[in-house]
């Protein structure tokens, strides 16, 4: 983690108030699959000390708040694979969990051509409240979550479930499902032969790539 951005907050008001949503939500711990499942992107909500970053409401029901579909898919994975599951309780819109802190993305002022009022010339103060009270928390839950696994069982896999829009300005993006990856192929060639053979459109590091920009992935699996 950045140390940087590890610090105390100080006598600084918290984000996320009594009564409003936790900042991950954990699903089925005691599953007994070694598979850890994350979903990044699972919340479109917005700490109400936020303000709706200055945005209409209708941006958040857009891809650029979350991914669309992706918690949904994340709990009826763990259910059907008997698996644990963390999902973020935040939008990306406040702080990207699949982005390192102090990266462009991380708290970004404008998104898919949408300006984020809420995000521009933020002090570092108020940087450094996101990172230590939204994605310290949910990564540190993640690594104390595959250590646990690692303990009880033989070595886990971890699945990051996203979405993508079927087009992204003109482009089509015709597959059902995309598999992305990285160095290590021993899950996810399987795993595309037999989503193909269910009459799937499979991508093959497509329409993203595990082999750019993916901080989840790259920081709690050694070999993906």
């Amino acid at each position: 983690m950045n140390d940087l951005y590890r610090s105390a907050t100080g006598n600084v008001s918290p984000l996320v108030g009594p009564g409003e949503p936790p900042v991950y939500e954990a699903r089925n711990e005691a599953g007994k699959m070694p598979l850890q499942l994350v979903c990044d992107h699972a919340s479109r909500r917005v700490p109400a000390a936020l303000g709706n970053l200055g945005l209409e409401d209708e941006h958040f029901h857009r891809h650029i708040a979350y991914d669309i579909g992706a918690a949904r898919v994340t709990r009826l994975l763990a259910e059907a694979l008997d698996a644990p599951a963390l999902l973020a309780g935040y939008s990306r819109l406040v702080i990207d969990l699949n982005r390192p802190p102090g990266h462009p993305e991380s708290i970004p002022e404008n998104s898919d051509g949408t300006e984020i009022p809420g995000n521009r010339d933020l002090d570092e103060d108020a940087q450094r409240q996101r990172v230590a009270e939204l994605f310290e928390p949910y990564h540190d839950a993640i690594h104390e979550r595959i250590a646990s696994l690692w303990r009880r069982s033989k070595p886990p896999a971890l699945f990051s479930i996203h979405s993508f829009s079927p087009r992204f300005g003109d482009a089509a993006r015709p597959w059902d499902v995309g598999v992305l990856w990285n160095r290590d192929p021993r899950i996810a060639l399987p795993l595309m032969d037999k989503l193909a053979v269910r009459g799937l459109k499979v991508g093959d590091n497509l329409p993203y790539s595990g082999r750019k920009l993916a901080y989840t992935i790259n920081m709690h699996g050694a070999a993906s």
